[in-house]
């Protein structure tokens, strides 16, 4: 091959790599909760965290926490499960959370096996 077709074939490929290099280095992130950061709702007895991409069941979790004073109680849930389609966890607790504030915690693990966490604040009336 001449260096004249080989300098724009090279230019391509390496353009290529770059357009798709953050795909290959996405891992998931939190695209809407319910309750969502910082809101005030009602009480309920799920709550829902929809992510950018699929996550692993296995790995993919919550653990929530209420303020009572300066401690953080912890609020075991009932069940924990990932939707069929793998975007969506639900988190179901055996009555409906009591009025305060709640600190969330998330996990979740992507198709690439990283782990990404993240957390978020929202009140209980």
């Amino acid at each position: 091959m001449s260096h004249s077709l080989l300098r724009p074939a090279s230019l391509a490929l390496l353009l290529l790599g770059l357009a798709a290099a953050p795909w290959a280095l996405a891992h998931p992130s939190l695209v809407r909760s319910s309750p969502a950061a910082g809101a005030t709702v009602a009480p309920a007895n799920q709550i829902e965290l929809q992510f950018s991409e699929r996550v692993l069941p296995r790995a993919t979790r919550i653990e929530l926490r209420m303020a009572h004073g300066r401690l953080q109680m912890a609020i075991p849930t009932a069940s924990q499960q990932v939707s069929a389609d793998g975007y969506t966890l639900r988190a179901g607790f055996a009555t409906p959370l009591s009025a305060g504030e709640y600190h969330l915690q998330w996990r979740a693990v992507g198709q690439d096996s990283h782990p990404i966490t993240g957390d978020y604040r929202f009140t209980v009336k």
